[in-house]
């Protein structure tokens, strides 16, 4: 996605170069948020990590891990060791500053998963709008952003999702390609028969040439029982020619896309085991989604397979 500026609250932050506002759900884990919501995040974790724990950690699978955006969305999740991390970036820039990050339990590889094909790599001056898909001109005159000069195309070779043998499970899909999401997922039927959640790039303007409407994404997700859960994160543009002195992110009223978070089986908790329903937990408290992490807490605690009194404390961690 574009490099965009955040808000939570009435916290400010900075203006984005990019003429773009993204509104974040979990704006206390990935943009550090307020002393209280840093506090109240921390305690949240440590209940989490007493509750979730013994049921292994979550692993993560990253397509697009480009860190443009700052913090990864369950970096909670590493920075209390709950997490194994497989991320993919094609762009080496990218992929650099990702080994820069030195993450523990993380392994990340420069290429591009896709349908296991060579395709063409638009790069535009802003790499967060680099994408198989050229940006589509009648987009680029009505929105008001920048940095979409193409710089160059380069063919790059793809690797089905299926075919990565080093992936054994997925219980995490983040995935944020610029239109190439449903490729993926059509390559990655398999692996993803067992993930528990994915968070994912919902496109609710077109932005490229070709790439798939959102119907037939929602359609892919919702055959194989992913339910939508909650919006992480919004993507809004003022109109081009609109900007005046004075205006501030409020008039950012044009939707664009926005990461959707759709969670397997969320109305029929009964067809997950006890260890999916845990790390479910543990991930959902990681993305900042506590009402979920409570959720799976209290489902547990039914099954006899966590203490108790850990509700008492997830309620007093969550009113922090």
């Amino acid at each position: 996605m574009q490099t965009a500026d955040g808000e939570s609250g009435t916290a400010k932050a900075p203006q984005s170069l990019f003429g773009v506002v993204r509104y974040r759900a979990n704006t206390a884990v990935r943009m550090g948020g307020t002393i209280q919501e840093r506090y109240k995040m921390t305690q949240i974790m440590d209940v989490a990590r007493k509750a979730f724990s013994p049921f292994g950690r979550v692993k993560v699978v990253d397509i697009g891990a480009n860190p443009i955006g700052g913090d990864a969305p369950y970096q909670a999740l590493i920075d209390n060791d709950m997490c194994s991390l497989y991320g993919f970036e094609p762009q080496l820039e990218a992929y650099e500053k990702l080994l820069d990050l030195d993450h523990p339990n993380a392994t990340y590889v420069n290429a591009a998963v896709g349908d296991g094909k060579s395709h063409k790599l638009h790069i535009y001056r802003q790499d967060g709008l680099s994408s198989f898909f050229p940006l589509r001109q009648a987009n680029i005159d009505t929105l008001n952003f920048s940095g979409h000069e193409l710089v160059r195309t380069v063919e790059i070779p793809t690797v089905r999702l299926d075919d990565i043998k080093e992936i054994d499970r997925i219980d995490f899909l983040k995935i944020d390609t610029q239109g190439a999401e449903l490729m993926i997922l059509n390559n990655g039927d398999t692996k993803m028969k067992a993930a528990l959640a994915v968070q994912i790039e919902m496109r609710f303007l077109q932005l490229y040439d070709g790439e798939p409407g959102l119907g037939k994404l929602l359609d892919w997700l919702s055959v194989r029982d992913f339910e939508f859960h909650n919006l992480l994160v919004l993507t809004r543009f003022m109109l081009r020619g609109t900007r005046r002195p004075g205006f501030n992110r409020r008039m950012k009223h044009q939707v664009g896309d926005g990461d959707g978070l759709f969670v397997r089986n969320l109305t029929a908790f009964d067809k997950l085991t006890p260890e999916e329903i845990g790390r479910l937990g543990a991930l959902a408290c990681g993305l900042g989604q506590s009402n979920l992490g409570f959720y799976c807490l209290l489902h547990l605690i039914k099954a006899g397979q966590v203490d108790p009194a850990l509700e008492a404390d997830m309620v007093a961690a969550i009113l922090a």
